[in-house]
């Protein structure tokens, strides 16, 4: 992760990666088909699972989840290298199929805070979960990878009430 982050994906070079690994590049292309393949495997065991927040209301798991979100985002490199695979997914078959299970292993805690305030009649029964998830997700994807704007405590609470405004 740290290489890829620092030079890219594309400039990454199995050489500098097998001897800051201190194995040989016939072990990496063992186990990857690719240093796209390889750097979603690093970053998907990266990135430590979110512990599973319940205060009690919809609006402060989410207010808890999203800030631990942003700083993540924010301070760690990991986001640095998810520009280029999702570039290199566009075109492999086999490494979108990964990222497409990663995203939806990533939205899991989201599903479990809205799905308990559907049961606690905090949202709606019929709300559109996985909408709802874009719209948070969406919001902070733009931001780290386009604006570059804070992902700080203002705008989590900015983007709750644009999102869940009567709750």
């Amino acid at each position: 992760m740290a290489l890829a982050g620092e030079v890219g994906i594309h400039a990454m070079s199995m050489d500098d990666l097998a001897h800051r690994a201190g194995v040989s590049k016939a072990t990496i292309y063992r186990r990857w088909p690719s240093r796209e393949a390889l750097v979603l495997d690093a970053f998907a065991h990266a990135i430590r699972p979110f512990d599973l927040v319940d205060t009690g209301s919809l609006r402060g798991d989410l207010d808890a989840y999203l800030r631990e979100l942003g700083h993540r985002m924010q301070t760690g490199r990991t986001s640095d290298v998810l520009p280029d695979l999702i570039s290199a997914a566009a075109r492999d078959q086999a490494l979108r199929e990964s990222l497409d299970e990663w995203v939806r292993h990533r939205r899991q805690p989201l599903n479990v805070i809205l799905g308990r305030g559907v049961q606690r009649g905090e949202l709606a029964p019929d709300s559109d979960l996985d909408s709802i998830i874009d719209a948070l997700i969406g919001a902070f994807m733009y931001r780290r990878l386009l604006t570059h704007a804070p992902l700080d405590d203002a705008f989590v609470a900015a983007l709750l009430r644009v999102v869940l405004p009567s709750v």
